[in-house]
């Protein structure tokens, strides 16, 4: 989606390759789908490997888009560093935005995660390496139809649930809650895509009723104008900005963003045991100094 300036440069007849170095300090009319195994061997690229880690922070990564071929008029092929995930037309590729984000989320071994707007799988596939409870949505029939495969492809269909099509959470089952929840839909940039914002706001007022406590929400805005209201929509919500990640990447004229929020009342909960921890170690610091002026 933010491939403009980037550098072509054809390696094969039919194909073009546009890559892109990133520091890691983020429809149309229904067709069918081939199967998993069918699409693989028409990409003519070998099949995804398992063993994903995702990379820490500050790790940079390399990302690659190959073109539809006329072998393969379906997919595209997208590389993030070394693995390889089909994006057919109609389905948004991962960006500077989706890599930045990769490269800022902390998952724990254990922890259940909602990627919203999972578009082609990349943010659920490499988070399935660390927890064996994702649930993946995405509003497009296709992007789902696309993440089914590429979990597919890399063998994760234990670990990472694609549902159906559905707005926001929506597809959530009652009660569901989550550790993390991963946010990588498009925002507002211009004068023309204020709209934009609606689908945002939507989101602020329903997460927390997602959240498990203590929960953590990974959101990616690029555009460093826009955060102002992402602070009003934060304070509004019961929501806490913790923390702020950017880099302004010029050569794409974007600057990825990624905050970590959590609940205001998680937060407050929090801050209330530090103190009390605090005040404790203070009593023990004041008696044992009192036992030593007694020796």
């Amino acid at each position: 989606m933010f491939f403009d300036n980037i550098f072509h440069k054809v390696l094969l007849p039919g194909t073009v390759v546009m890559v892109l170095l990133v520091g890691g300090c983020e429809p149309p009319p229904q067709k069918s789908q081939p199967s998993a195994q069918q699409s693989t061997q028409q990409a003519g690229i070998p099949k995804a490997k398992s063993g994903l880690k995702a990379p820490p922070t500050e790790t940079p990564y390399t990302l690659a888009y190959f073109e539809p071929t006329l072998e393969n008029p379906e997919y595209g092929t997208l590389m993030v560093n070394d693995h390889a995930f089909l994006v057919p037309e109609g389905v948004p590729r991962p960006s500077i935005q989706s890599v930045y984000l990769l490269s800022h989320w902390e998952i724990k071994p254990g922890e259940s995660v909602l990627d919203i707007g999972t578009g082609s799988g990349v943010q659920s596939i490499f988070a399935a390496e660390i927890s064996d409870h994702i649930v993946a949505t995405d509003i497009s029939v296709k992007a789902v139809e696309t993440a089914k495969l590429n979990v597919q492809r890399f063998g994760l269909q234990d670990k990472i649930d694609v549902r159906p099509p559905g707005d926001l959470f929506a597809p959530i089952k009652p009660g569901e809650r989550f550790d993390v929840i991963l946010f990588n839909i498009d925002y507002p940039s211009n004068q023309y895509t204020q709209f934009w914002w609606e689908v945002h706001e939507r989101f602020f007022a329903q997460v927390r009723q997602h959240l498990k406590p203590n929960g953590r929400i990974y959101y990616q805005i690029g555009d460093i104008d826009n955060i102002p209201r992402v602070k009003a929509m934060a304070d509004k919500n019961g929501l806490r900005i913790m923390r702020l990640r950017m880099d302004e990447r010029l050569i794409f004229q974007r600057a990825p963003i990624v905050f970590l929020l959590q609940s205001e009342v998680d937060v407050r909960e929090q801050l209330r045991r530090e103190e009390m921890a605090y005040e404790r170690q203070i009593e023990v610091d004041k008696h044992r100094d009192g036992q030593v002026s007694a020796d």
